[in-house]
């Protein structure tokens, strides 16, 4: 086979390898969970962290953002829900971590780390960031909508990607399927073809009625990779 035909082959593989670095900072007042979250998300560089409800998940992010920019030098985009912007300003100012953050609302930015909503992520373009976290990422479950389309398309073109939200339902094997498509790793419907049978005889999981249950021969296998490119915590 040619050399080239090794490369497509290799770009279709579903890798699960690191894609990051060594951590390069951590903040003084990150507690021990916290600083594991953030070394292993910097070293896998694409990952998905189902840390639940008041754990500080966006101390967590704009570390992970901040070791991101000292490494390459350049932008962050943390998208976030309506509302949401503000807490990261001020938790970066209150923690001393960085003042090079802004939110911007048109497209328009000038420091490292830019947040910006999901309703306005059109005004962006994927080229001017080395980096994307979603918070409360838990918006890509929603199958047909078209933000979960843009979001995941922007994802695909940046080297680095990072996905926070609340731990998952154990049942809601949807959010995992697009989760991991997202960082780039198995798509949902390859997901549920080889962990999952139905009542229907389908692969097509937005179908009304159609209730997926796990093999039982692969429950092991199935939470072996979702660990592979996840971190979860309560």
């Amino acid at each position: 086979m040619s050399k080239d035909y090794f490369e497509f082959l290799e770009k279709k593989r579903h890798s699960i390898g690191d894609f990051g670095f060594k951590a390069n900072f951590i903040p003084d007042c990150a507690f021990d969970f916290q600083s594991f979250i953030i070394e292993k998300a910097v070293r896998k560089g694409r990952i998905a962290n189902f840390v639940d409800t008041g754990l500080g998940k966006t101390l967590i992010q704009i570390s992970i953002a901040k070791n991101v920019i000292q490494h390459t030098n350049k932008r962050v985009l943390i998208l976030t829900p309506l509302a949401v912007g503000f807490q990261f300003i001020k938790e970066a100012f209150d923690r001393d971590i960085t003042d090079d953050i802004e939110i911007t609302k048109d497209g328009k930015f000038t420091k490292k780390i830019v947040i910006c909503n999901y309703e306005r992520l059109h005004y962006l373009n994927e080229k001017d960031f080395e980096c994307v976290i979603l918070d409360e990422s838990s918006i890509l479950k929603n199958f047909d909508g078209a933000i979960k389309h843009q979001v995941t398309s922007f994802l695909k073109k940046v080297r680095y990607r990072y996905l926070f939200t609340a731990t998952p339902s154990p049942n809601d094997f949807i959010e995992l399927g697009t989760s991991s498509e997202a960082l780039g790793y198995m798509g949902y419907t390859d997901m549920l073809t080889k962990f999952f049978t139905n009542n229907e005889d389908t692969i097509k999981p937005q179908n009304i009625g159609t209730q997926w249950t796990l093999k039982g021969h692969a429950k092991n296998d199935f939470f072996r990779w979702v660990s592979s490119w996840s971190i979860s915590m309560r």
